[in-house]
């Protein structure tokens, strides 16, 4: 029993809701601990809400295919109790989830899902939410017109109930949606009317944001004049707010433009004092962007100060770079404990499906001791009755027998499929690290976001012991071009997926391909001294999907000569893992997966070619 365990599930749930924000791994102790008391007791609401937690607990974390996952259980629970209010909060947070992973589509489905639900309920304040949240998914997805559309319906409903604050909110996403179009002129008349609304409602933070927005509408028309006098007009505000993150930004605005329009003497002072309140209040990204903006104010009158103040910038920024990346090493570690976290709740869950069974079968073991006692009382004709009930007994255990045996070799190929080879994610991370030092975040942030969307593909797919040829493509594709932006020197790729293929409907177990692919690459192809080729072909012959991958690689024999014992056993059991893992989904799911493996010029023993042939199953979803 854990240390929390007796709190009770009530007290677990309530404590975990605390921390849900500000430590998620705690969060995840305290309902790891309520569940398994929730199932002891069977308490189905509860285990609805200990869902709708984890659910947020990810979504905090940025793990967003996990929350909507958790959400999902957490709505089915509930509607399998027919109370499907326990899930509103769950409900309400699906499609924020799906529209953090860029899923629009999904995201306005869900979005309209609870807007019909809720709008009988009159709750105004989740129909304004959701319909904000359904215009900037309109508005990401760049349907401009639908997104003003929706905009225009909520300022109605705002107006109507006289919520200054809500009008003032929307009129300022409305002014902003113009200025995406190009039509500053509007913007401002949409920003004007925010002002006023502001003004005589005394709300100085709605001002000073109205203010800010009007100042970056004028930017956009050129009209440094213009601008200048709302910047100044926000930053009085300030001062009288006595924000200094606020007054900073403020006053580096106003410098940007007295840079812009070359009034250094004008630029100077201001900016210095940007970078000294940025300083007083630890703001280091906006003290490089004022550092940055002074060194140019000193260009032309003190080329010396210039460079000073250029200096201090690249020592802030190198300071920012070093705190990127250990953010960076944070977030993978929170995520993989979080991770591990949740594979043991889901552990849990088939607990409690083998104890039921478990019980199933003991109930109907003790039947059957019963009547074999009551036949022994009996004539012969009771001795053959329970003759045949042992003989259906024994079918009965070998047949149980069977199952568990089933059990344990689905466990063992979800275990295999679930790995992936460590060295190919520290290898990433240092690719990201690289990135870094050379000061390039755009590459860095790119490689980052497809390193985690693959990983996240990886974790998602391994749940399943079949998936759409379509989604294999993905992860093959990318994984192929992380490898590649590596390697770039060392090998070029071709992948070819036949048309005539229905990627949608044909399905395969995830991760077959991946281990041949990384195998060509970093036994074959990183050890050629000129660039190398790789070729992956998808085609589909007959009933059978043939599934080509060529390297003209150093070949298999002389790649085992260069490497070190360690590296031999790695190799050898990664290979060991796979082979492992085909026989097992061979034998469960009755399929003839066969993988050939030869040199691809048998001359000179160099190169290799792998070809894998995969049954047709078809998906009937």
């Amino acid at each position: 029993m854990s240390r929390y365990q007796p709190l009770g599930i009530e007290v677990l749930l309530d404590s975990a809701e605390i921390y849900k924000e500000s430590n998620a791994v705690k969060a995840y102790d305290f309902i790891e601990d309520a569940l398994e008391l929730i199932i002891q007791n069977n308490d189905k609401e509860n285990e609805v809400r200990a869902y709708s937690l984890l659910g947020d607990i990810n979504f905090n974390s940025e793990q967003y295919d996990l929350s909507i996952e958790n959400y999902t259980k957490s709505i089915s629970l509930a509607e399998n109790l027919n109370k499907t209010e326990l899930s509103y909060s769950s409900r309400k947070k699906l499609g924020l989830a799906f529209k953090s992973t860029n899923d629009y589509d999904k995201s306005l489905y869900y979005f309209n899902l609870f807007l019909n639900q809720i709008i009988e309920k009159s709750n105004k304040d989740d129909v304004v939410f959701v319909k904000l949240q359904i215009a900037e998914t309109y508005e990401l997805k760049g349907e401009l017109s639908l997104a003003e559309q929706t905009y225009l319906e909520v300022l109605k409903i705002e107006q109507d109930r006289n919520n200054r604050q809500g009008i003032i909110q929307v009129q300022d996403k409305l002014a902003n949606l113009n200025l995406q179009q190009n039509n500053a002129p509007m913007a401002i008349q949409y920003y004007e009317e925010s002002e006023k609304m502001a003004k005589e409602s005394s709300d100085k933070r709605s001002l000073v944001n109205t203010l800010r927005s009007k100042g970056r509408a004028y930017k956009k028309q050129n009209k440094p004049e213009e601008e200048l006098e709302v910047r100044q007009q926000a930053l009085d505000i300030n001062e009288e707010l006595e924000d200094f993150e606020a007054q900073s930004e403020d006053l580096l605005e106003i410098g940007k433009i007295y840079v812009d329009q070359e009034q250094e003497e004008m630029a100077i002072p201001v900016l210095q004092k940007s970078v000294s309140l940025s300083d007083q209040t630890q703001n280091i990204e906006q003290k490089k962007e004022a550092l940055y903006s002074l060194s140019k104010a000193y260009e032309r009158s003190s080329p010396n100060k210039a460079l000073e103040t250029y200096k201090e910038y690249l020592q802030v920024n190198d300071s920012i770079n070093r705190i990127r990346e250990q953010e960076l090493l944070t977030r993978l570690e929170l995520a993989t404990s979080l991770n591990r976290k949740q594979q043991r709740i889901d552990l849990l869950e088939k607990d409690k499906e083998l104890n039921d069974k478990t019980i199933e079968l003991l109930v109907q073991e003790q039947e059957l001791k019963d009547q074999a006692i009551k036949s022994q009382r009996t004539t012969i004709v009771s001795l053959i009755i329970v003759l045949l009930i042992l003989s259906i007994s024994t079918v009965f255990i070998l047949r149980s027998g069977r199952q568990k045996r089933l059990a344990n070799q689905l466990l063992a190929l979800k275990s295999l499929r679930s790995q992936m080879n460590p060295h190919f994610i520290f290898n990433a991370l240092n690719s990201v690290n690289n990135y870094i030092a050379k000061k390039d975040e755009l590459s860095a942030n790119r490689y980052l976001s497809d390193f985690a969307f693959l990983m996240r593909s990886v974790m998602e797919n391994s749940k399943h012991d079949f998936i759409p040829l379509t989604d294999e493509i993905k992860i093959i594709e990318l994984y192929i071009k992380l490898e590649h932006e590596r390697f770039k020197e060392k090998f070029d790729y071709n992948f070819i997926v036949d048309e005539d293929i229905n990627t949608e409907s044909f399905l395969i177990p995830p991760m077959l391909i991946q281990p041949y692919i990384e195998n060509a690459v970093w036994h074959g192809l990183r050890y050629k001294e000129e660039k190398g080729k790789l070729e992956v072909e998808l085609k589909q012959l007959d009933s059978y999907l043939e599934i080509n991958i060529k390297d003209d690689g150093i070949g298999r024999k002389k790649s085992q000569e260069l490497k070190t014992k360690n590296q031999q056993q790695n190799n050898s059991t990664g290979l060991k893992n796979i082979e492992n893992r085909l026989r097992i989904i061979n034998e469960v799911h009755h399929l003839g997966i066969k993988v050939e493996v030869a040199d691809l010029i048998p001359e000179t023993q160099s190169g290799t070619h792998i070809k894998i042939t995969v049954p047709v199953q078809e998906n009937k979803a």
